[in-house]
């Protein structure tokens, strides 16, 4: 059976990107796949990284990248482009310029991942940087709704006939209770049908395909566990270029996650003038 893991990394922070990732594997046997995975050390992103030490994020989610592409990324474009994202897209950022001479892993010595009970099916994301999301909100679409069609689109992407037949499974995105609408958006003219909305889980059907929503889901379905990781390593590549870029410049400016408190102090530090010249490519308003 197909099968979709979908998580985010980085809708709360103030800098960088928000991070939407698809992972799509054959399964043959779920109870062996999901042990297979978790002897690798894939787990919920929160879990398995550790702040101001990618290493050991990169031993999960570069392996899991190049597995479930089918393509080993030595760049961070490498990367960057697995999820969508062009050099192009990044020409006008001169932060983002460094992608290309980036090269991975960055910290850690990398296993490839080989996986009996499962074959890849594919790697699809997002990268919604702060000059979109600000973009998205001029247009009256809020952060919360930008990441639900990044979601829409990962699924039309993954499964793009629900006939076929998939178990997808996404974890909860914030407090939303619905997501009837959104799959309709991503199968228009096709019956939905509600199966559960309740706090934990959200379950639907579509033909043969069934979506749950899930609060925890990252251990309820390795799929979305490995997204997880994959999502906040790209996050975290973002986040070494944009430091290294400021940082160079003064050498005084101590890096930043990017979250809203520490946010708040580096772009103090970085003084207004710089901040009206970038404001809409580096601050999420």
């Amino acid at each position: 059976m197909l099968r979709m893991g979908i998580d985010e990394a980085g809708y709360g922070p103030t800098l960088g990107p928000l991070s939407v990732v698809g992972a799509l594997a054959e399964v043959q046997d779920p109870a062996a796949f999901a042990a297979e995975l978790a002897a690798l050390g894939v787990a919920d992103s929160k879990q398995v990284h550790k702040p101001g030490d990618l290493a050991s994020l990169e031993r999960v989610a570069l392996p899991a990248a190049a597995w479930l592409s089918g393509f080993q990324p030595d760049t961070a474009d490498d990367l960057f482009a697995l999820l969508g994202e062009s050099a192009a897209d990044r020409a006008a950022v001169p932060w983002m310029a460094g992608a290309e001479e980036l090269s991975l892993p960055v910290a850690a010595n990398l296993t490839a991942w080989s996986i009996a009970s499962g074959t890849a099916r594919g790697l699809h994301g997002h990268l919604l940087h702060p000059r979109h999301l600000n973009a998205a909100r001029r247009k009256g679409v809020n952060r919360a709704a930008a990441e639900l069609d990044a979601v829409r689109l990962l699924l039309q992407a993954g499964v793009a006939d629900p006939a076929t037949g998939a178990e997808v499974a996404c974890d909860r995105l914030g407090g939303r209770k619905r997501y009837g609408d959104l799959l309709q958006a991503a199968w228009p003219g096709q019956h939905i049908e509600i199966v559960e909305e309740t706090a934990p889980a959200c379950r639907y059907r579509c033909h043969a395909t069934s979506v749950a929503f899930l609060v925890g889901g990252e251990s309820a379905e390795p799929l979305i566990a490995a997204a997880s990781c994959i999502a906040k390593y790209a996050r975290e590549l973002h986040m070494l270029l944009l430091n290294r870029y400021w940082s160079s410049r003064y050498a005084w400016l101590k890096p930043t996650a990017g979250y809203p408190e520490d946010a708040k102090r580096w772009l103090h530090q970085l003084g207004g003038g710089t901040i009206e010249a970038w404001m809409d490519e580096l601050v999420r308003h």
